[in-house]
């Protein structure tokens, strides 16, 4: 089964044109796939995942059996992949959770990097869902529906507004071209495939806005804002709620897709989900290391001031 960042419409509208597929097949039909987007920097090769695709690297169909077997077919699916990729100065993803391990990177010189997220399991249980949420959050969703509309949106106008002002009040750009929010989002809504909703106010003011996708077996959080000026009012809690209950229609599971930064973590923590450990893997090139360590020193920058909870 693929997740929504491995499918096509997906990966067009993240990096058109730009990304291509490892393929190992079996009597003509794929049964391992890698997406890959090449970038060139400073004369280096790139082979990276696509912008705002949190959860890459290689899907397997491991087949059916004891877990032994699976595990040996998976891994030498996954073999299969390695085996055909490019010389690059970095590589570099973040697996989904499906994959079922990953010593074949490991074994390949890869750096494995473990990463933690907050899953709810048992969407089909909405009442149960609730009771799991803190008893603080609770009340702010509370407070806040009492007072904020919430609204479904057909296009990214707000949620491009909103981005845009969590990142202006750290004095940040937003680091992705604002394009590829909107082709993915209008993909992800031709197909039913994912909700942008907003919380405005009676005065019309605009709270939040935030955005999930979900494919046949989790739904995502994917990103969104607020406005700076009115964070105290809960509408990004107010609007994840939501999100999980719209949700809820169509999967069992929402992952809220990485809690590693301290305020994040707990904010995500308080809906009540499931910690889940899922993994990042690079490998890169002795020249590239100095260029990579000062990229780090910026990233990590950067997400100590820009990666905050939705209020």
């Amino acid at each position: 089964m693929l997740s929504v960042f491995h499918e096509p419409w997906w990966l067009d509208a993240a990096a058109p044109g730009a990304w291509r597929e490892l393929l190992v097949e079996e009597n003509g039909r794929p049964v391992a796939r890698l997406p890959l987007v090449e970038r060139q920097r400073y004369g280096m090769r790139l082979l990276l995942g696509p912008t705002l695709s949190p959860r890459m690297g290689p899907l397997v169909e491991p087949g059916d059996g004891r877990y032994e077997t699976r595990l040996r077919r998976s891994d030498h699916l996954v073999e299969g992949l390695l085996d055909q990729l490019p010389p690059a100065d970095l590589f570099r993803q973040t697996l989904h959770p499906d994959i079922m391990s990953w010593l074949s990177f490991h074994h390949r010189g890869f750096q494995v990097e473990p990463l933690i997220s907050y899953v709810l399991d048992q969407l089909a249980d909405l009442d149960e869902v609730w009771a799991g949420i803190s008893g603080q959050t609770r009340r702010v969703i509370k407070k806040a529906g009492a007072t904020l509309e919430v609204r479904e949106e057909a296009t990214t106008d707000q949620l491009q507004r909103m981005v845009r002002s969590t990142f202006q009040r750290q004095r940040l750009e937003v680091p992705y071209d604002p394009a590829v929010l909107d082709r993915i989002v209008r993909a992800c809504l031709e197909r039913d495939r994912g909700r942008v909703l907003s919380a405005v106010d009676a005065a019309g003011r605009l709270h939040a806005s935030l955005f999930c996708a979900w494919d046949d077996q989790r739904a995502w959080y994917i990103g969104g804002g607020g406005d700076p000026e009115l964070r105290s009012s809960g509408g990004g809690s107010l609007l994840m709620w939501e999100l999980i209950k719209a949700s809820a229609k169509h999967v069992g599971r929402f992952d809220f897709e990485g809690s590693m930064l301290p305020s994040v973590e707990r904010y995500f923590r308080n809906f009540g989900g499931r910690q889940e450990t899922y993994f990042r893997v690079t490998r890169m090139s002795r020249r590239f290391r100095p260029l990579w360590a000062s990229w780090q020193a910026l990233d990590a920058w950067r997400n100590e001031h820009q990666r905050r909870p939705p209020s």
